[in-house]
């Protein structure tokens, strides 16, 4: 068997990097290295690419902490292990093994990994192989989706504003009104709503916005030329990820429930739409209302988990095929 080998990110090693993750077994603009490095000043990067001879077969994109901890990188929502496409389970076994001993030479004992949710991925085997190897699971948040051509529309309740909405004169558009989203209606919903504000400045969307422009976008929804509502999404190969949503406080005309009516029916013929999670407290409660919002577009949950690995527990993958 040709043999693996690791080797830590550098500049050098970009193109082949966002060639694989153009073709790799999940798909996510979030692994593409501009998107990972917009927020360099806060993360060191430890990630890595895994060889096997001169082809590269796995990534995993990472930041190493100031008390040595690894995480699967804490700047974006999900990673881990990154295969290619029909990557056999033996292979996957090997680079996980590989992976942790090379921690281990390098001092690291501990890796957090933020698993990709499965309306992403194609192969769950990596649940096998946590489990062989003790990951302990941290946490876990709930993660709403539709699955792809599953829309068939939304429950009453939500469909009492939408046909007040069809009753006024909106009109749902994409828009590159960054500004007017950001400062008039994103930053004061989430500050009222959730005492939050959004992961990314307005300066750092519009900058990923010119670096990914088809794969980022916001799409309005307008009366007499006023953004009533917004919603931005990340477009990825096969899923739709709803990255933020907001409107104004004159909901009970169903506006902001019609623009993503409109754009779950623009998308979900071809992609998983995502709404992402609605856990708090680092997983501890769930926002019910943002919940059974989701819910009632007919979202489905699933578990997004958080695991620890030691890394010394490589040795319990010795030997586990026949």
């Amino acid at each position: 068997m040709k043999k693996f080998f690791v080797q830590r990110y550098s500049a050098q090693h970009k193109r082949d990097w966002d060639g694989f993750v153009s073709k790799a077994e999940v798909h996510s603009i979030l692994f593409y290295r501009d998107f990972l490095e917009y927020h360099r000043d806060r993360f060191e990067d430890y990630s890595l690419l895994i060889f096997q001879e001169d082809k590269l077969v796995a990534i995993f994109p990472a930041n190493i902490c100031s008390n040595g901890e690894i995480h699967t990188h804490q700047g974006l929502s999900y990673g881990g292990f990154i295969f290619e496409k029909h990557t056999y389970f033996k292979t996957r076994i090997s680079i996980y093994e590989l992976v942790l001993k090379y921690f281990l030479i390098n001092n690291v004992s501990d890796v957090y990994i933020r698993s990709v949710p499965m309306c992403y991925a194609n192969d769950n085997s990596h649940a096998l192989i946590l489990d062989w190897i003790g990951a302990v699971n941290i946490r876990n948040d709930i993660y709403s989706y539709i699955p792809k051509d599953a829309y068939v529309g939304s429950n009453k309740d939500r469909k009492k504003y939408i046909k007040k909405a069809l009753k006024n004169d909106f009109k749902t558009m994409e828009s590159n009104d960054f500004d007017f989203f950001w400062d008039s209606l994103l930053i004061p919903n989430l500050k009222q709503r959730h005492n939050t504000q959004p992961v990314h400045s307005l300066l750092e969307i519009k900058n990923l916005k010119n670096k990914f422009p088809d794969s980022i976008k916001l799409y309005g929804v307008f009366k007499n030329n006023l953004m009533r509502a917004g919603v931005v999404v990340f477009v990825h190969r096969d899923v739709v990820h709803t990255q933020y949503i907001a409107g104004d406080e004159q909901r009970s005309d169903g506006s902001l429930d019609f623009l993503i009516d409109s754009v779950i029916k623009k998308y979900n013929k071809t992609k998983i739409f995502s709404f992402g999670t609605s856990s708090e407290s680092h997983g501890k409660l769930i926002n019910n209302g943002l919940l059974y919002w989701k819910e009632s577009f007919r979202a489905v949950n699933e578990l997004q988990r958080f695991y620890c690995v030691k890394t010394k527990n490589h040795i319990h993958l010795n030997n586990r095929l026949q």
